[in-house]
């Protein structure tokens, strides 16, 4: 739930007459706040030391351009006047462990309206996939998509319609995921504020979650220029690497694997949006027959159950390997759009290794 604090008005004396129920409700939360970081603290202390070979960060792709809008709120600005900056570039977090096991580097890749930061820290505290993976002696690297996150934003045609400079119609679509739309598409209940009785995701910690989403331009040109800034940021990673994808970095993960098929190795792909196996081109479909593809689905998802089972045959039929493996049909329930935040996390991450060593290699 989120929760809304008013502005206390009343002195302390006052308070204390009425009996106030928002002072009441504000030590509730801070005594429940207090609980979840003594459960954070006590489950990081249960875990060994993490040791770290190098770490690091870079960005890659994108294109150069003359931008002469720098200044939206001042079309003759000195301080940002016309000049030329970077769009259109992914920008990358990456760790490699002491204790490396594994060969292929893992590129996680967020879905629409998220950042990397989805694959980090739990809302409830928990460690994410960037550290439980570490934690197995794979190499990881935190990826934010064009336009997203640390990846920067083109602001250029923004401020040129903010400045009479360009028509309305040259602004970008952008949208952003609501606390109240996301309980629902990403099925942590049938509505919001309301879980499903067996939910994995922890909805007590849901007010950490909601700042992390962040606006996504959404127009169709997106698609190319991510799936050029992924290629570009695979040319700079020396080893060949694993795609890992969600939503609709799915169809980002699929064609960018097409790109770069001499150097993908595998793709992990949580919940591929329903329409992006149409969007794949037969000669794209060819050249992803040679790379093993995992395609993970939660709970209360029969749409997109039905959507990769349908490609998973029509793959089939032509060389390629893919398994869909659907949670429930596994006997774990719960999970939904989210399940790299959710409460089994770590459960979901050792079948996709368990996939991994039965597919692609074997740890050293």
């Amino acid at each position: 739930m989120i929760f809304r604090y008013r502005r206390l008005a009343t002195t302390d004396q006052h308070s204390k007459q009425r009996g106030d129920p928002g002072m009441s409700r504000k030590i509730s939360w801070c005594a429940a706040a207090t609980a979840l970081a003594l459960q954070t603290l006590i489950a990081s202390a249960e875990e060994p030391v993490l040791r770290i070979a190098k770490q690091g960060s870079m960005e890659a792709g994108g294109k150069t351009i003359n931008c002469v809008t720098n200044d939206g709120g001042d079309a003759n600005s000195m301080r940002w006047p016309s000049g030329h900056v970077v769009i259109d570039q992914v920008y990358a977090s990456f760790q490699y462990p002491a204790d490396r096991r594994y060969p292929y580097p893992i590129l996680f890749n967020s879905g629409g309206g998220h950042t990397a930061r989805v694959y980090d820290t739990t809302p409830d505290g928990r460690e994410g996939w960037l550290t439980l993976f570490l934690r197995q002696g794979f190499a990881v690297y935190g990826v934010d998509r064009p336009n997203t996150g640390r990846s920067g934003t083109d602001i250029c045609k923004i401020n040129a319609v903010k400045l009479g400079k360009a028509p309305v119609e040259e602004l970008p679509a952008i949208n952003r995921y609501a606390a109240e739309s996301s309980w629902v598409t990403f099925r942590w209940g049938p509505k919001f504020g309301e879980p499903y009785p067996d939910t994995q995701f922890p909805v007590a910690a849901a007010d950490n979650y909601y700042p992390q989403t962040v606006s996504t331009y959404r127009d169709p040109q997106e698609t190319p220029k991510s799936v050029a800034a992924f290629a570009a940021l695979i040319d700079k990673i020396p080893e060949p690497v694993i795609i890992q994808s969600w939503s609709s970095s799915g169809l980002l993960g699929y064609l960018t694997a097409v790109e770069r098929s001499d150097r993908v190795k595998a793709i992990l792909a949580v919940e591929t949006s329903i329409t992006a196996f149409d969007s794949i081109p037969a000669e794209g479909r060819q050249k992803l027959a040679k790379i093993p593809i995992y395609i993970v689905i939660g709970d209360h998802a029969q749409d997109r159950v039905d959507a990769s089972r349908k490609f998973q045959r029509e793959m089939a039929a032509i060389g390629g390997h893919i398994t869909v493996d659907v949670l429930p049909e596994a006997g774990i329930y719960g999970n939904g759009h989210t399940m790299m935040l959710e409460k089994n996390n770590k459960q979901i991450m050792h079948r996709m290794i368990a996939w991994l060593e039965g597919n692609v290699f074997r740890p050293k």
